[in-house]
């Protein structure tokens, strides 16, 4: 373990591995960091379903679910109306499904600037554009169908 890191021309005492400057803690023992076992544990195994729950709900309600319910639930046989005013249910899972590989494609964007690698970091680049370039497309072909 190093015992003092100069920090713009100031030393700064280091103890157990954890430098502290100012507010900020910066650690540098990283044993026993397993990323795997995130998930393991019954709490954490409940936050992740809520969490995809929200996910899913919020997405449901950003894609048109409400106008779904309200005026596509007459019209039944069509999956998707040429009208602005009115939209089914087929819509408004494929809108759903939209936002989720959008968000795909994000979190993969996110993640090439986190790694390390740069074969992995330009394949994850190439496929978060990629993921979220199809998304824009299949919408925006939708958005045509609609007008």
């Amino acid at each position: 373990m190093v015992d003092a890191v100069p920090v713009v021309g100031k030393s700064v005492s280091v103890a157990g591995g954890a430098l502290s400057h100012g507010r900020f803690i910066y650690s540098w023992d990283f044993k026993g960091y397993d990323n795997t076992s995130m998930l393991t544990t019954t709490s954490s195994k409940f936050v992740g379903v809520v969490a995809i729950a929200y996910l899913v709900v919020f997405f449901a309600l950003a894609s048109g679910m409400v106008n779904a319910i309200i005026e596509g639930g007459s019209r039944r046989g069509a999956f998707i109306l040429p009208s602005r005013a009115v939209q089914t249910f087929g819509e408004t899972v494929v809108i759903t499904l939209l936002l989720f590989i959008g968000m795909a494609g994000t979190f993969l964007l996110y993640e090439s600037g986190r790694s390390l690698d740069p074969r992995a970091q330009k394949a994850m680049l190439i496929s978060g554009f990629g993921a979220m370039g199809v998304a824009l497309l299949i919408g925006f072909m939708l958005v045509s169908v609609k007008l």
